[in-house]
């Protein structure tokens, strides 16, 4: 069980913040919910029981292991597809799996494949802009959080400490 005030990663809404554990006025049971607070959209609040199986939730990395996996970037590979139609319901496993290496992996092989096609003229379609825009905010909102920083300083932050975006 996570702790108030203690920040989380919950699905693909990103980074929130444990707000309250409490039994609601709006649940006719006896269900425990967390009260979330995505941490970069503070006018919303998430309702969520603590024991409920169908959303991730983790604890987020430490400053420590966001240091570390800062520099590990490098190592990390971009994703290959036997044909287009795997990529979708790959993303979209990643994105709900939250986790930063496989994050990290479609980043990559998104931006490989926008630099590829930009010689070609020919642009990502809406769906690779959307997963690593959707990527990326979840990687860089967890990163962020445990760094201290704005999501938006993330690719300077990895430039500084590897030498490439």
């Amino acid at each position: 069980m996570f702790k108030k005030g203690e920040y989380i990663l919950y699905g693909t809404v990103g980074v929130c913040q444990v707000e309250g554990i409490s039994k609601p006025d709006f649940s006719n049971n006896d269900k425990v919910y967390y009260s979330l607070v995505p941490k970069f959209d503070q006018d919303t609040t998430i309702y969520i029981p603590v024991d409920s199986p169908k959303v991730k939730m983790r604890e987020i990395m430490t400053r420590q292991e966001a240091e570390q996996f800062i520099l590990a970037l490098p190592s990390v590979e971009g994703k290959q597809y036997a044909n287009d139609k795997e990529r979708p319901q790959a993303y979209r496993q990643i994105l709900e799996s939250g986790d930063c290496t496989e994050l990290a992996s479609m980043i990559k092989e998104i931006s490989e494949m926008e630099q590829n096609r930009r010689g070609k003229g020919k642009p990502l379609s809406i769906r690779e802009r959307d997963g690593v825009k959707s990527a990326r905010k979840l990687l860089f909102g967890e990163l962020a959080t445990a760094l201290d920083i704005c999501p938006e300083e993330i690719p300077d932050y990895i430039t500084s400490q590897i030498g490439e975006a």
